[in-house]
């Protein structure tokens, strides 16, 4: 295929595209979570620093198992920003199902030796030359950790400290969890430089690897002995509402992962018309799953037309390979003003700064009940039937570009390939010229290249054949 470009005269939605991609950035470091409130889990964050700061201690990794939303992320959170205040030698990694990066390893030694010799000038120089081997692609997982991270601390004799949020959700279909499991394991059974604080939940695996491997794990009972920091927040979160405290936090007690479910049941109230009504309505059932049925209940309109509506916009939020804002959700979307008239009805259980903000679900837990069909019921959601529609509005962005395009002269882009069909409408025409086509094709690349990343993971599966072809089309042209 032969292709002549003249300089294009890209449309302002190209330009505020290829802004917002940039602002997707993978969340290893936390960023969507918030630090202890002051007076909460005091206990927690004091057993931490005390094994963290023990010199005699032989433990080198600190596990705290809870229940989903129970503020294991956000205990990791608050340690991350006072070790960083104290300024102490650490790295963190935060694994999270919102992204593709997140769920698995795979660039999991490369941040944590990253963050270490950013801090380290002497690190730095050892991570370097390690990763400048000939063979250094052909290393397993712990053989990589062991080169990046573990031999640079000992031959420096430098003390460090890892921070691993969410073991749970690094995902385990091609092995990521067991092969960061195993690396561990190593850890725990000498005396290294690296201690390791992680956070999960409670799950099979995690709990028979930490038997296994002699890590005692502790959990928020064990540690705060009660739930009086729940009690702390929600007085802070309802300060302007005294009468509702009480009430609420004799509910919240009783809830399974009480510090999301406080939150959540905190955002509702600040924002509903019937507040008594609302806590009644709590009262009947205390479960995280019953409480999304509230919140989405609560945040709808109840008509066919917004039931309908929802299920378009979470299959599409849900099915994106990487999170996407409200602006870029629209430009895909099959009817203009759709998302965001659903985005902001549900803010007590998204979370998102702007239009131009990835948008990411509260929690995990979420992401679990809309795609469980017994538990959501009218809510259900198959992330499925989002590919189709994210597929469609970026060949509909492309198309329509094509389009304006094809109608300036000579704003032309030339294609001399009669096999193309997807290109077919365009005048096929040999002309000269003396422009270098790269800038504009990286300016193409970085909107609608980049979109088109960020929600075709789902193109790849055996079940949609047909879009990898239009996929390979696509990335050809750009």
């Amino acid at each position: 295929m032969v292709r002549t470009i003249t300089k294009p005269h890209l449309p302002s939605s190209v330009y505020s595209l290829a802004h917002q991609t940039r602002k997707i950035l993978p969340n290893v470091y936390g960023i969507q979570h918030v630090p202890c409130l002051l007076g909460t889990r005091e206990n927690t964050i004091a057993a931490i620093s005390k094994w963290a700061d023990e010199k005699t201690d032989a433990r080198p990794i600190f596990l705290l198992l809870d229940v989903a939303g129970s503020g294991k992320s956000t205990v990791a959170k608050h340690m991350a920003m006072h070790w960083a205040w104290q300024r102490r030698l650490f790295a963190r990694f935060f694994f999270s199902r919102d992204t593709k990066t997140t769920m698995s390893t795979d660039s999991f030694c490369s941040t944590v030796a990253t963050a270490l010799g950013e801090q380290n000038p002497g690190l730095k120089a050892l991570i370097n030359a390690f990763k400048e081997r000939a063979d250094f692609g052909l290393f397993s997982f712990a053989e990589t950790f062991n080169g990046l991270v573990i031999s640079p601390l000992e031959e420096l004799n430098q003390d460090a400290i890892l921070i691993i949020d969410a073991l749970d959700e690094c995902g385990n279909e091609d092995g990521s969890r067991n092969e960061l499991l195993n690396a561990l394991r190593t850890q725990q059974s000498s005396s290294p430089r690296l201690r390791i604080l992680a956070t999960g939940r409670p799950e099979f695996d995690i709990k028979k690897w930490a038997g296994s491997s002699g890590v005692e794990y502790a959990t928020f009972i064990q540690l705060e002995g009660d739930q009086s920091d729940v009690e702390v927040y929600i007085k802070h979160r309802l300060q302007h509402l005294p009468y509702i405290q009480d009430r609420l936090y004799h509910v919240i007690k009783h809830a399974e992962g009480v510090f999301i479910w406080a939150r959540i049941a905190c955002d509702l109230i600040d924002n509903s018309p019937d507040v008594d009504g609302l806590v009644k309505e709590l009262e009947k059932e205390v479960s995280l799953d019953f409480l999304y049925t509230v919140a989405l209940r609560q945040s709808l309109p109840k008509n066919e037309g917004f039931q309908r509506a929802f299920t378009v916009v979470l299959q599409m939020i849900l099915a994106a390979r990487e999170p996407l804002s409200i602006a870029q959700l629209e430009l895909l979307s099959p009817k203009p003003g759709l998302v965001d008239g659903i985005v902001t009805r549900l803010g007590a259980l998204l979370l998102y700064k702007d239009r131009e903000d990835p948008i990411r679900l509260l929690h995990a837990t979420f992401r679990e009940f809309l795609t469980s069909r017994a538990k959501a019921g009218i809510f259900f959601i198959l992330p499925e039937h989002g590919n189709q529609t994210l597929t469609l509005g970026c060949l509909n962005f492309i198309s329509d570009y094509l389009r304006t395009e094809a109608s300036r002269v000579p704003h032309t882009v030339v294609v001399d390939d009669s096999s193309s069909s997807l290109f077919h409408t365009t005048k096929k025409r040999k002309e000269a010229s003396t422009l270098d086509p790269t800038p504009q094709r990286q300016d193409i690349s970085l909107s609608v290249g980049h979109l088109l990343i960020a929600t075709s993971g789902c193109m790849f599966t055996r079940q949609n054949h047909g879009c990898i072809t239009v996929w390979r089309r696509t990335e050809s042209w750009l």
